[in-house]
């Protein structure tokens, strides 16, 4: 588990997961983690920045042997059983009622403001 391609292939598969789960194509594990930002939580990021740094330990081979290895396959898990429960599609719902939502609430305060100033002006 501590040679540098079972961690390159963890990375892989995590990435792989991210464009999948949440639409994130490009750059490496750490760059699309921070793209991701808020929308995983603290313990997710800092299991995939275990992930990134036993990755670039693993490319030494002096310091290969402080990688831990069973922490980091539990890093993995933990961050793919997450991921596994993400849905795109509830997503785009939510945000999508929340816009119109918002709109909704726009539309009834621009008439409220409207009705209220045309009974102060005595139109109404």
């Amino acid at each position: 588990m501590t040679e540098s391609a079972d961690i390159t292939k963890l990375q892989s598969d995590l990435k792989t997961r991210l464009d999948q789960k949440l639409g994130l194509k490009r750059g490496s594990l750490e760059k699309r983690m921070k793209k991701a930002g808020r929308r995983l939580p603290r313990r997710v990021h800092r299991d995939a920045a275990a992930i990134g740094e036993a990755a670039a330990l693993a490319e030494h081979p002096k310091l290969r042997r402080r990688v831990d290895a069973a922490g980091i396959k539990a890093a993995h898990h933990r961050i793919s059983e997450h991921l596994s429960r993400i849905d795109p599609r509830e997503q785009r719902i939510r945000f999508w009622l929340g816009v119109l939502a918002g709109l909704a609430f726009n539309v009834l305060a621009v008439a409220t403001l409207v009705i209220v100033v045309l009974k102060w002006r005595g139109f109404l």
